[in-house]
């Protein structure tokens, strides 16, 4: 028998889903593991080494272990410009590296031929580098579904400005790259507080990923009461649910 809980949450999904534009998805999280072949907390080590190496100034980000953390408190705290390129091309090639062997999030690729075999169109919104997301993509074979619609971290070093989520940058370029006139008709799917206050600044909704099997990836819940999901297919479920009921009232002329 389904819960209260389990049945208030398949509501809200469905109110979420029913006449949704357009689809984002945060990449590491929602869509792929990419730190797993090294851990987060490898890669922010080596990104601390080679602060050291170049002699750039310390940085304390609250989150000690996450690369995105200190590249965010460097670009914060260092007045130049050039040195935060520099720290920012060395995330892109540590990020490059783990795309190597970074390994999709369960459910993810199913998720997405589910959405767009109903004509929505989907792109990702994410603080990674776009080099980095695109090649773990093409070695997935998973580039086609997204076509050019990867919104991430530019390459400084060309003078692209640093706009790292809670900056709703990447997510407007999405629906401008998509051509979608209605954002609030527009879901994204992340994971982090940040990715919560991103997708309110740009004024679309907005659904919590919480991967069980992930360690320190509760603090979604911390600050955000709207709804979370653990599993990637209780998604597609609501999907396949809620547009299949869509399709066939269209189909019979019936309001939905």
């Amino acid at each position: 028998m389904t819960s209260d809980r389990e049945w208030r949450m398949k509501s809200d999904l469905r109110a979420l889903l029913a006449d949704v534009e357009g689809v984002l998805f945060d990449f590491d999280g929602p869509l792929c593991h990419l730190f797993a072949p090294k851990g987060a907390e490898r890669v922010a080590e080596q990104l601390r080494e080679f602060i050291d190496r170049e002699r750039l100034p310390a940085v304390r980000p609250e989150k000690e272990h996450s690369p995105i953390d200190i590249l965010r408190e460097a670009a914060r705290t260092w007045p130049d410009f050039e040195a935060v390129a520099l720290l920012e091309g060395a995330l892109t090639s540590l990020e490059e590296e783990c795309a190597e062997e970074a390994v999709m999030t369960t459910g993810a690729a199913v998720l997405v031929k589910a959405i767009k075999i109903e004509g929505i169109p989907v792109a990702i919104t994410t603080n990674n580098s776009e080099k980095a997301v695109r090649a773990c993509l093409a070695r997935h074979r998973l580039d086609p579904l997204f076509d050019l619609h990867v919104y991430g971290r530019r390459n400084m070093a060309e003078g692209h400005p640093l706009l790292l989520k809670p900056d709703p940058a990447c997510i407007e370029r999405a629906i401008g790259g998509l051509g979608l006139a209605h954002p609030e008709r527009c879901l994204m799917i992340g994971d982090s507080p940040a990715d919560v206050q991103a997708a309110k600044s740009a004024d679309v909704r907005f659904l919590g990923f919480e991967n069980p099997h992930v360690d320190d990836n509760q603090e979604l819940r911390k600050g955000y009461r709207g709804t979370i999901v653990e599993h990637l297919d209780e998604i597609r479920a609501a999907w396949l649910e809620v547009r299949g009921r869509c399709r066939t009232h269209s189909a019979s002329g019936e309001p939905h």
